[in-house]
């Protein structure tokens, strides 16, 4: 190849090289990095009626089959995991939660998850049945109302 043929090329695998490293390295989670903590404004605490296993058993009002289900785990110090399924899959991310009160009518508290790999969400939860099954609910960007009911497990499946 000529000298100047490898001039030309240099340049274009340089460039190449720096966007393969700055895409990899933007999919990196180092650490906490993908958490920025609580949103603004929250008088935060950490519920220890949250800890354990919670599986996904009814969304609004429709029993929820095995192929559909997901489970939530909280540490009871703000921590946790979510699993779920997805094209027969199973898939787990870590989150990171944080309650406060609330006087919103349906419930006396919020909870805000942030997942490791999904949009945050801003609930309103309460719990019936001495503790054991948790009710979660929250609006749409529409306005819809959409409640979530998890019954307290001994462990999640994966």
């Amino acid at each position: 190849m000529h000298k100047s043929g490898i001039k030309g090329i240099i340049p274009g695998l340089l460039l190449m090289c720096v966007l393969l490293a700055a895409g990899l390295s933007s999919c990196v989670v180092d650490g906490d990095d993908w958490w920025g903590g609580p949103p603004a404004g929250w008088d935060t605490f950490n519920d220890s009626r949250l800890a354990g296993y919670w599986g996904l058993v009814q969304y609004n009002s429709d029993p929820v089959g095995a192929s559909d289900a997901n489970y939530l785990y909280f540490n009871g110090n703000g921590r946790g995991y979510y699993y779920y399924l997805q094209g027969g899959r199973e898939y787990t991310e870590r989150t990171v939660y944080y309650s406060q009160d609330s006087n919103t009518g349906t419930s006396n508290y919020q909870i805000n998850i942030q997942y490791e790999y999904s949009s945050p969400v801003t609930m309103n939860y309460w719990f019936t049945h001495g503790g054991n099954t948790m009710w979660m609910q929250w609006r749409t960007g529409n306005g819809a109302v959409q409640t979530y009911v998890y019954d307290r497990m001994d462990r999640a499946p994966w």
